[in-house]
């Protein structure tokens, strides 16, 4: 027999393991509608859409900052 307050629902996690440093950040109304876009429209949480766009923001600021120090 099984009691519901014992049953513990697995808990899924979609982040990759390590990813436990959390980070607020504040946007702007139109800002946040068109990250909702972008995270209905990849099917994504919002949080793992702002993971996504700030990994690929962080790789093109390295880029440009790499290109930069070039010239």
């Amino acid at each position: 027999m099984s009691h519901p307050e014992t049953i513990v629902p697995p808990t899924v996690s979609r982040a990759p393991k390590g990813c436990n440093r959390p980070v607020m950040t504040h946007l702007t109304e139109t800002e946040r509608q068109r990250l909702e876009g972008i995270a209905e429209l990849e099917m994504r949480s919002l949080s793992a859409t702002s993971r996504l766009l700030l990994l690929k923001g962080l790789e093109q600021y390295e880029a440009e900052t790499e290109q930069a120090s070039r010239t």
